[in-house]
């Protein structure tokens, strides 16, 4: 990928590789409007600083420097410490989606 590109090109490569082409649940993810994640992959605007910041903290293994500065590889190697809360936060949020089955929708 040629570093030196429009961020909308570097969310689209998130969403393509990470999303496996879904920008609606990218814009979940990183609570953006469907046509705010449009607008940055049409590049018709860039992403200000608390888009990038959510977009950082979604995707933790994105390379800062390159989604920022258009430097280094894509993808960063993650530390143990940062694995370990990854997989804390996976298992949150399947509790979280299984309470909200079970209470909200009745699903037992």
């Amino acid at each position: 990928m040629d570093l030196d590109q429009h961020p909308g090109k570097k969310i689209k490569w998130i969403i393509d590789n990470y999303e496996k082409g879904n920008s609606a649940e990218f814009a979940r993810k990183v609570a953006l409007s469907g046509p705010t994640v449009k607008s940055y992959i049409d590049e018709k605007t860039k992403p200000g600083y608390d888009a990038l910041q959510s977009i950082l903290r979604v995707y933790p293994q994105i390379n800062l420097h390159w989604f920022i500065l258009n430097q280094g590889p894509i993808q960063r190697e993650l530390q143990d410490n940062e694995l370990d809360i990854l997989e804390e936060n996976h298992r949150l949020r399947e509790g979280i989606k299984s309470l909200y089955a079970v209470y909200v929708e009745g699903n037992n």
